[in-house]
């Protein structure tokens, strides 16, 4: 399946990869990504206890998506990149496109590594933290925002890797904003 990206310079002057929401979500359904294959094979078991945990687990995951787009919109484009080596991208300039990879391939390395340190030093807690009642926060926003910088490294290198890469002259701005749905917000978030 072919990934329509678009490079947009955003307010500040720098390019980002916006891919419309909708192409995201069909390709993660159908990726291959084996944490959304568990949850989704918990969700469908007979036994309504594993189905329930399931459910939550998935709602947890759907919250835990939107809190990402807040936080990062380029990082799910990235990590959506990870499942297909086929691309279109919609761009000025055809160079731009395997620097901007390298950006948030460097990027996401980087925060990848401090989530590393971080997680290491709550599993090492893990004594401390266990008779402390309620929810590990500590440990499950670390963990989770290291499994994304990974799986945003992997789309960042499925980017560069790609022997498939189609180019496409990008439209005029304003056109663009009218016809993709999601991009404003996407604008909004980069500034």
């Amino acid at each position: 399946m072919k990934l329509d990206l678009y490079l947009i310079a955003t307010r500040s002057g720098k390019p980002a990869l916006f891919s419309p929401p909708e192409s995201i979500a069909a390709l993660e359904a159908a990726s291959t990504d084996r944490v959304r294959q568990f949850i989704e094979w918990m969700a469908a078991r007979p036994s309504r206890v594993l189905a329930w945990v399931g459910r939550g687990i998935r709602s947890l995951h759907d919250y835990y998506q939107k809190l990402e787009d807040k936080i990062d919109p380029v990082e799910r484009v990235l990590k959506a990149m990870a499942s297909t080596g086929q691309f279109v991208v919609h761009t000025q300039i055809k160079n731009e496109f395997q620097s901007v990879l390298k950006r948030q391939r460097w990027k996401h390395m980087f925060w990848f590594s401090i989530d590393f340190v971080i997680t290491g030093v709550v599993i090492m807690l893990t004594p401390v933290r266990i008779p402390l009642p309620g929810p590990n926060f500590f440990f499950y926003y670390p963990f989770l925002r290291l499994l994304s910088h990974y799986r945003a490294i992997l789309g960042a290198l499925s980017g560069l890797r790609s022997r498939d890469v189609t180019f496409k002259d990008l439209p005029e701005l304003s056109r663009l904003e009218d016809n993709l749905p999601g991009l404003a917000t996407f604008l909004e978030r980069m500034d």
